[in-house]
């Protein structure tokens, strides 16, 4: 294969993993709720601490990575810690009085874990495709990683269903074992000094972006914010829908059917996302996807009544909720000069997106104490609708960014 096409492969394979082991722990809550003397608030706190510490280190992920030059390593490396993380979370089925320990670990290691890929996926992306048609590969590349989060939840359940729980989770140990084979073997070619999209692409270019002093400190904070709102919400139903949903239903099965359906929607809309930002900018793709999955979780919160709504709601939910890695990063790498593109990655994703998301959390957890999951989602909801008034303040893509 050449260059290009290992750069999509290899880093697709592991968006896909990735991802799809983000919503491992949302799948395993059902399961933790089963043992006796644990506490749900407790539970609740773990996605709390892998996404603030995958939050923060995904920051420090895209400096260390633009000074060394050594992604493929890298990326193999965050495989690994998601493997082990699996690992130390089925630890606690085995060990009910350590439970929370194990937990604990396996959290720090699955948001160590977590901070690596986007922001170094998306720089091997933007560097082997170039900034204005990097946001289409990255389509292609998010859909996968919509992909591993459609196969994840059915998979575990599928396998605990017959193996059980434990030997289920050692399965998924083994995969990211594999993977990150796969992964090194696939992307050692890739050096960024290799590419003359290391160079600033924009420089001269007076825009919104680049040629008044302080804008770009100002786009950035502006996605940021909006991202962080978004995200506060968003990664909440991520991890909560499961919980929610096997509430109503009263099957692990039936909740594992509508996160797989559901979440091959994205398997689409990615591709399709990424096209339309590298067609009309971030900004507009921006706008779409934030409008459509706040009014598709309306709909589905409060107007779905039985399993074909939900199903269709929810699914239309993912659609325009989970475009985030060919938007956000499409859109990162239209405005900001590619010296700096993984930090500015990382920003987005990692502060944004992620730490965004913990805080979300946590507070969702604090209201939950008091309220159901159904108007704990409403309060959260709120931040999402707030994050739109932030649209206004997103730049157009600067013209003639080339290809």
């Amino acid at each position: 294969m050449n260059d290009k096409l290992n750069s999509l492969v290899f880093t697709s394979l592991s968006h896909f993993s990735v991802d799809g082991n983000f919503l491992l722990f949302p799948v395993l809550l059902t399961y933790y709720t089963g043992i006796r003397g644990l506490s749900f608030f407790v539970i609740g706190l773990m996605p709390v601490l892998y996404n603030l510490i995958s939050g923060f280190l995904s920051v420090y992920v895209g400096s260390y990575a633009d000074r060394v030059d050594r992604d493929a390593s890298i990326l193999t490396f965050g495989l690994i810690l998601n493997g082990l993380a699996a690992f130390f979370f089925s630890i606690p089925f085995v060990f009910h009085g350590a439970a929370y320990e194990f937990m604990i670990l396996g959290s720090v290691l699955l948001g160590v874990g977590q901070s690596i890929y986007h922001p170094i996926g998306a720089t091997i992306l933007s560097h082997t495709f170039g900034p204005k048609g990097s946001a289409s590969y990255m389509g292609i590349n998010g859909s996968f990683g919509s992909l591993g989060r459609s196969a994840f939840p059915p998979m575990l359940v599928f396998i605990a269903s017959f193996v059980g729980i434990v030997l289920g989770l050692e399965v998924i140990v083994i995969y990211f074992l594999v993977a990150a084979i796969f992964v090194f073997i696939g992307l050692k070619f890739f050096r960024r000094k290799n590419y003359e999209y290391s160079i600033p692409a924009i420089s001269k270019e007076k825009s919104a972006v680049k040629g008044k002093e302080g804008a770009l400190p100002v786009f950035l904070l502006m996605l940021v914010v909006l991202v962080f709102l978004r995200s506060m919400f968003i990664t909440v139903t991520t991890t909560y829908i499961p919980t929610y949903l096997d509430g109503i239903f009263n099957s692990k099965h039936l909740m594992a059917l509508i996160l797989g359906i559901a979440f091959l929607a994205p398997v689409l809309g990615q591709p399709l996302f990424g096209y339309l930002t590298s067609r009309f900018g971030g900004r507009f793709t921006v706008s779409i996807s934030s409008i459509g999955s706040v009014a598709f979780f309306v709909v589905f919160l409060y107007l779905s009544k039985d399993f074909l709504t939900v199903l269709v709601s929810y699914t239309f939910f993912a659609f325009f909720a989970y475009t985030g890695f060919p938007v956000l990063m499409g859109y990162v790498s239209q405005t900001v000069p590619r010296e700096h593109s993984t930090r500015a990655n990382a920003l987005v994703w990692g502060v944004g997106n992620t730490i965004g998301g913990s805080i979300g959390l946590l507070l969702f957890d604090g209201v939950h104490i008091f309220t159901s999951l159904y108007l704990s989602f409403t309060i959260l909801l709120v931040f999402a609708v707030v994050s739109l008034g932030f649209l206004v303040y997103l730049p157009r893509r600067p013209k003639g960014i080339p290809s």
